[in-house]
């Protein structure tokens, strides 16, 4: 009998070489090394979300308040909270506007040390109906502590200190911005000035001497002046205050002349004196 052959289904006959063991054995690592680097991505991707969420970058606002950085990633409930806080800013800022401090004039505007200064603040609004302000007085740039009414008084001060005063507005519990005068420099009091005729006698074709003499209160250097009414031929020194004087002619009746003593600081006293010139006459 003649023998046959079955032909064998394609779907079973083998494709291709036959794989080795080396080749399973490259499969593998392979196979390993994209699991790892898959693995490696997903928990890198990981950690990044979770300190994008977790760990945000905040700014300090104000007390109690947080604001994330620009491009961190805030919970609802922050955002929320931080939300809140702003609109209530915006309220205040609101009511605040009205509480704009214009200007604040201290009086009197040339002081001496033992004057009170009074301070006196002006809205930019114009209307204080239920304001009420806080004063802090400043000397040459440092706080008084116990100075904080509207009023300085009882307060050593001396000669060219530099006075300042910070007032606040207040409504309903809202602050306004906090605003400071233009200081005003402490002066001293002026000087006496008194008059002294040291020629017993006023006779006609003689020199008379009269001394003027001033004194400041802060112990300055006073300097002597002669101002209207005016003596012909009357002169003074300057420094000593020494007047000589030779009368033309004695005539009865009171000659007047005027004269001034001042400090470095400006401070001048005036004052107008008379000379009796009927004490003698000869011919």
């Amino acid at each position: 009998m003649k023998a046959i052959p079955i032909p064998r289904s394609r779907t079973k006959q083998r494709q291709g070489k036959p794989v080795t063991q080396q080749q399973k054995q490259k499969f593998s690592v392979k196979s390993a090394i994209v699991a790892f680097a898959a693995f490696s991505a997903v928990i890198i991707i990981w950690q990044w979300d979770r300190s994008s969420v977790t760990t945000p970058a905040v700014v300090q606002t104000a007390p109690g308040v947080e604001t994330a950085a620009i491009g961190a990633t805030v919970p609802a409930a922050a955002t929320s909270t931080a939300a809140g806080a702003s609109t209530a800013k915006n309220t205040a800022g609101a009511e605040g506007a009205g509480l704009i401090i214009a200007a604040i004039r201290i009086t009197p505007h040339q002081p001496l040390a033992k004057d009170p200064l009074t301070a006196i603040v002006s809205l930019a609004g114009g209307d204080t109906t239920g304001t009420t302000f806080s004063y802090q007085w400043k000397c040459n740039d440092k706080l008084i502590p116990e100075a904080t009414a509207n009023v300085l008084k009882d307060i050593p001060l001396k000669r060219r200190d530099r006075i300042s005063v910070v007032a606040t507005a207040f409504r309903d519990g809202v602050a306004g911005p906090a605003a400071e005068s233009q200081p005003v420099v402490i002066y001293s009091l002026p000087p006496s000035l008194d008059m002294k005729i040291l020629t017993p006698q006023v006779r006609m074709g003689l020199p008379i001497e009269i001394q003027l003499t001033g004194v400041a209160p802060d112990g300055d250097k006073v300097v002597y002046s002669l101002i209207s009414p005016f003596i012909d031929g009357m002169a003074v020194d300057a420094n000593t205050g020494k007047i000589m004087w030779t009368p033309a002619r004695v005539s009865k009746g009171k000659l007047k002349f005027g004269a001034a003593a001042t400090d470095t600081d400006g401070n001048k006293t005036l004052k107008v004196f008379e000379l009796d010139m009927g004490i003698e006459q000869e011919p």
